[in-house]
């Protein structure tokens, strides 16, 4: 059998364990009281970050979330974003209502405490808004993905301002993170992909280095969302060109070392 073939149902085999293994725990969290769920963000990212695992994803991470509750906003490449901001956060996501959809990680993220937005409903916006407001004012960190959609480009879109105003009503925080992949086209969730067709390649696919820089938090007192939407927006691409060049030189040194370490086997 290839070695792809073999490493995807490796995995596979891996990840349906992982799945079946949360099924209870997140049916309980459904039928418990709200007060009885304390244990939920727990679970929570303890199968995020063992998820992460289990496809392969090796994450680096830099800088710390921020230690009481803040609004994160992070530029957006793949649903696997979720898994690497999991390994340093046990924040709770704002997700499109479509990931909801998703076979059975859909209700299983749903169950782990993650708010659903209907994109285009401007009451589900309100909702939601009074929702993330009091989270944050209970304690709670959240994570959006302020461009709206997933991208492969090397730079974010602009970051929507709409959901930053959640913070400013409760008075929290909002902390830029950038999520970096390197030159790795596979990961990228855009177009056409449905979920099950991207995890199946992702599965077979060599492991995956993500990397996180969480930024320095920006002060939501001033009210205005658009500002802190353009500033955090501005710090995730710096640190992202910043990783780029990086590995780009990395990438370079590294060609160049082959290349001298095969002269010398043709000189020898």
């Amino acid at each position: 059998m290839p070695v792809r073939e073999l490493r995807r149902l490796s995995r596979a085999l891996l990840l349906a364990a992982h799945l079946l293994l949360a099924v209870l725990p997140c049916s309980l969290a459904v039928i418990c009281p709200p007060r009885a769920r304390g244990w939920v963000p727990h679970f929570r990212t303890w199968w995020l970050r063992r998820a992460v695992t289990v496809l392969g994803v090796k994450v680096v991470t830099r800088g710390e979330p921020a230690p009481g509750p803040a609004l994160l906003l992070a530029n957006h490449i793949s649903w696997l974003d979720i898994l690497a901001l999991a390994v340093r956060s046990d924040a709770a996501f704002v997700a499109k209502s479509e990931v909801a959809e998703w076979p059975l990680l859909g209700w299983l993220i749903g169950a782990g405490g993650t708010e659903f937005l209907r994109r285009g409903s401007h009451g589900d916006i309100k909702r939601v808004l009074a929702r993330m407001a009091a989270r944050l004012k209970s304690g709670e960190s959240l994570i959006v993905f302020p461009e709206g959609t997933s991208t492969g480009a090397a730079l974010p879109l602009r970051f929507r301002p709409r959901l930053i105003q959640a913070a400013v009503d409760a008075g929290m925080p909002v902390q830029p993170v950038a999520i970096h992949y390197g030159n790795r086209p596979a990961v990228a969730f855009i177009g056409e992909d449905t979920f099950l067709s991207h995890l199946w390649r992702l599965l077979a696919e060599e492991p995956v280095l993500a990397e996180v820089v969480f930024l320095p938090g920006l002060s939501s007192v001033s009210g205005d969302c658009r500002l802190i939407a353009d500033e955090s927006w501005r710090a995730v691409s710096h640190a992202l060109t910043r990783l780029e060049l990086f590995e780009r030189h990395s990438r370079l040194v590294a060609e160049e070392s082959s290349d001298d370490a095969m002269l010398v086997r043709v000189i020898g």
